[in-house]
């Protein structure tokens, strides 16, 4: 009986020391410089991606120290790991690959990089399938908003006495002073549950957890200043009727309820809710070119651009062609690197850069309307990796843009009613210039296939509260799989 209790115990006792996060750091054995983006794996389709630093935190709760971590990474040979003998804040040092010619290749050898890409296009629809999948999602964003100009003009508000309109405009000008030409960072990360069902926006999502790191106080961009400008104008127009609302000669509503067009502005987000995480989701598996490599124009409009194969290299057991690209002709806007399997001809990871002076989108109508918006910032990164369908799942995703905003607008409102000698009118003049760079990372930690009675049965939550502080702390994602965050995120405070 003493020895039972002795071997549940010591049983009892060699789990609980695997239940934790192990950290550490990869790099290359012959350079000695850290490996960013590379696989830490444990169990199937389980696993984390290293930081821009090499660095890595993977959960292993569910594992024993029998069981192993898998690095990888390509153009190095894969190691392992024993989760016993594994050292927290361990350094892993990976060997380069040797080439070995596999009779795949050898068949493929002679192919140009414009039958390469070719054979890529071909091949898309059944190399990436998103349908009917059950995805563990981790989203880190970093937004940087810069307010460069904001003016703000009364013209006319007849709802204002001379002696309240004073403590309006002094309102508007402290809000001016604080936010102008100020610097905002922020980061939100959250972990979701999303599950793909087989009809387009089909989705199912289950929202875990969520943080924001920002200061409030300050606007982070042109939309949340222009809500709190209008915010302040919101509680002095008091008026149970609706208004008609232009902007110069256009006609915008012909019958605004203020309280009801206002009363959500600057209201604290205290929650993430499911419904915001779907439309965002619906639009990244259904639309986006990151999630569907065959959307990328350096891939579809392939003539537009110049392709140079520099090597082949393998990565979890495929040989990979790597085919650098640049513009060729005028509407080409890219540069960068793709990794081709010779096997499958599937794209398993793509980075692409914005050329210097071109716009990923934008338009002008600065004189006209008063409106300006441009992006002339656009890279990314994104990695696929082979399930056992002989699909390809996404596993890390990496986007980073900058873009400008000029909105320089008079409004006027005029209140519905009968009476015109006490109607209320309000005109003003309102300028917002805003540049913002944001970065956004996402990990799927964790892809399987499901079922029709999966999905249908799969129940979704309304959301959660976000978890407000001021400094980062890595404890608060103890138990989860993240992306490691990088020593700027470590030491940001406000």
């Amino acid at each position: 009986m003493k020895q039972t209790t002795f071997l549940c115990i010591a049983f009892f006792f060699s789990a609980s020391i695997y239940a934790q996060n192990l950290s550490g750091t990869l790099l290359s054995q012959k350079s000695n410089e850290t490996i960013p983006y590379a696989s830490v794996q444990i169990g199937e389709n389980y696993g984390v991606i290293t930081n821009n630093e090499g660095d890595f935190q993977i959960n292993v709760d569910r594992f024993t120290g029998q069981d192993s971590l898998y690095f990888s990474s390509l153009g190095y040979k894969e190691k392992r790991i024993a989760v016993k003998d594994f050292q927290q804040e361990m350094k892993i040092y990976l060997s380069e690959d040797v080439n070995q010619l596999d009779d795949v290749y050898l068949v493929n050898k002679n192919l140009s990089s414009e039958e390469i890409m070719e054979k890529v296009n071909e091949n898309i629809s059944q190399n990436y399938n998103l349908q009917l999948k059950k995805f563990d999602v981790f989203v880190r964003n970093q937004t940087i908003s810069k307010l460069l100009d904001t003016e703000f003009e009364v013209n006319k508000a007849t709802f204002l006495e001379k002696k309240v309109r004073k403590k309006f405009n002094q309102s508007i000008d402290s809000l001016l002073s604080v936010n102008k030409n100020s610097l905002n960072t922020s980061y939100t990360e959250s972990y979701t549950q999303i599950l793909t069902g087989t009809e387009k926006d089909s989705l199912k999502v289950a929202v875990k957890k969520a943080t924001q790191l920002k200061d409030e106080s300050k606007a982070g961009n042109a939309e949340e200043f222009s809500s709190k400008v209008f915010k302040k104008i919101a509680q002095n127009l008091n008026s149970e009727n609706t208004f008609k609302v232009k902007s110069g000669i256009l006609p915008l509503e012909d019958s605004l309820k203020v309280g009801k067009a206002f009363k959500v502005n600057e209201k604290k987000k205290d929650s993430v809710f499911t419904k915001d995480i779907k439309e965002s989701y619906a639009s990244k598996i259904n639309r986006s070119k990151n999630l569907n490599p065959g959307r990328f124009d350096f891939v579809k409009d392939y003539e537009d651009y110049t392709f140079t194969q520099k090597k082949i290299t393998a990565y979890n057991g495929e040989m990979v062609y790597i085919l650098n690209f640049q513009p060729d002709k005028g509407r080409a806007k890219y540069n960068g690197r793709l990794y081709i399997s010779a096997e499958t001809f599937a794209i398993i990871k793509a980075e692409y850069k914005l050329e210097e002076g071109k716009k990923a989108a934008g338009f002008n109508m600065k004189f006209l309307l008063g409106i300006k918006f441009s992006v002339d910032k656009d890279n990314g990164l994104v990695i696929f990796k082979r399930n056992a369908e002989n699909t390809y799942d996404p596993v890390y995703l990496k986007r980073s843009t900058h873009q400008y905003v000029y909105l320089n607008r008079s409004l006027k409102f005029k209140e519905n009613t009968d009476d015109r000698s006490n109607r209320i009118k309000f005109k003003f003049d309102l300028l917002v210039e805003n540049e913002t760079t944001e970065d956004q990372e996402i990990l799927f930690v964790k892809s399987d296939s499901i079922t029709e009675k999966t999905f249908d049965s799969f129940e979704e939550n309304k959301g959660i509260l976000v978890e407000k502080i001021k400094n980062y702390d890595s404890s608060i994602w103890e138990g989860y799989n993240i992306i490691s965050p990088d020593r700027e995120l470590e030491e940001f405070k406000y």
